[in-house]
């Protein structure tokens, strides 16, 4: 999404602020936002580490655009049942430079207190963290598992969602609807999914919770200015998070299918919590014509009130390239990553 468009539906809620406030009815407006800044470096200059589908990637050399990014929020409330909320963040993706882009512009009714409704660009729950996967200060490693996270490039969704929770003895069932249209402009393609449908099942008890999804959609693939022909695809998804007495799982295993094979990934990350500090460990691994394992160690500091210091270091395994953009002729892994990383809030 351009810059200006960008702009444009971060000023919306601002703008209907103003407009309500000349009525005489101000409503509530809260500008938010988070980021990550990070330096992120290997054992190798072969290939470049990279999170999916970025263009550019880290070296030996450390670099701040793996994984770093800055986000800004505009939540405005129209009245006792309408809402307004635009989101924008910055990071590098389709090309090595930084950009913006308009992940979220979507208008919410409270249709009750179980039910709700969100019409525009919506998140795409696809995963466990699909509404704060770019969130890092909302997460306990310093990214999620590249061989989970690879497999759906896109984060939003263009069309409408529909939540409804239900309270099931001491938990809470919440079932989440979605369709619409997906596009993500990555690096030297375009993925689009048409006709998406998503079907989300999240049963909160206590600390546990456990969720179960799946999309189906046709997606069109644009490589270097070429259409390929459309293909149905289907994701399916489980994930498991628990924080309990100190102690934090989180585990998600994944199929997606298309192109006539599946991939399959799965991580399980573990950790426990000494006052602020929180070490932790995962392991995940990909399965299909792209393969690749990675073994994490890391620790999350909540030094301040609102941010926290991490660090990791991955043993990532590819299977031929795998994940890594640019490999060399010859290269092979395993592959070493390491870095640090400062999450905020505001």
């Amino acid at each position: 999404m351009k810059t200006k468009t960008l702009a444009a539906l971060l000023a919306l809620p601002l703008a209907v602020s103003t407009a309500r406030a000349q009525e005489g009815e101000p409503p509530a407006v809260k500008v938010s936002g988070f980021g990550t800044g990070a330096l992120t470096w290997t054992n190798t200059n072969d290939a470049r580490f990279a999170r999916p589908y970025q263009a550019g990637g880290a070296g030996t050399k450390p670099r701040t655009g793996v994984d770093s990014n800055v986000g800004l929020q505009v939540d405005a409330r129209v009245n006792d049942w309408l809402s307004l909320t635009g989101q924008g963040i910055v990071r590098k993706l389709e090309t090595d430079a930084y950009g913006a882009t308009g992940t979220l512009a979507f208008a919410k009714a409270k249709v009750s207190d179980t039910l709700a409704v969100r019409v525009g660009r919506v998140p795409l729950a696809a995963f466990l963290v699909s509404d704060y996967r770019n969130v890092g200060y909302a997460n306990t490693m310093l990214r999620p598992s590249q061989e989970v996270y690879a497999q759906v490039p896109n984060d939003s969704l263009d069309g409408a969602d529909l939540d409804w929770r239900q309270e099931v003895g001491g938990s809470t069932l919440t079932t989440q609807v979605a369709y619409g249209r997906s596009t993500a402009k990555l690096a030297g393609e375009t993925v689009t999914f048409t006709n998406a449908r998503v079907v989300n099942f999240v049963l909160e008890h206590g600390p546990f919770t456990l969720r179960l999804g799946r999309d189906d959609a046709r997606m069109v693939l644009k490589q270097g200015g070429i259409e390929l022909p459309q293909l149905k695809v289907s994701f399916t998804a489980a994930g498991f998070a628990m924080d309990a007495n100190d102690v934090v799982v989180q585990s998600e295993y994944t199929v997606a299918r298309g192109f006539g094979a599946a991939s399959k990934g799965w991580y399980v990350m573990g950790g426990y919590r000494f006052g602020k500090v929180l070490p932790f460990a995962s392991h995940g691994r990909l399965t299909g014509d792209v393969a690749q394992r990675t073994d994490s160690v890391g620790v999350r500091w909540d030094a301040f009130r609102s941010a926290d210091i991490k660090f990791q270091v991955d043993r990532v395994r590819p299977e031929g390239a795998g994940l890594f953009n640019q490999p060399r002729p010859g290269f092979r892994g395993p592959v070493t990553v390491g870095a640090v990383a400062v999450d905020f809030v505001f």
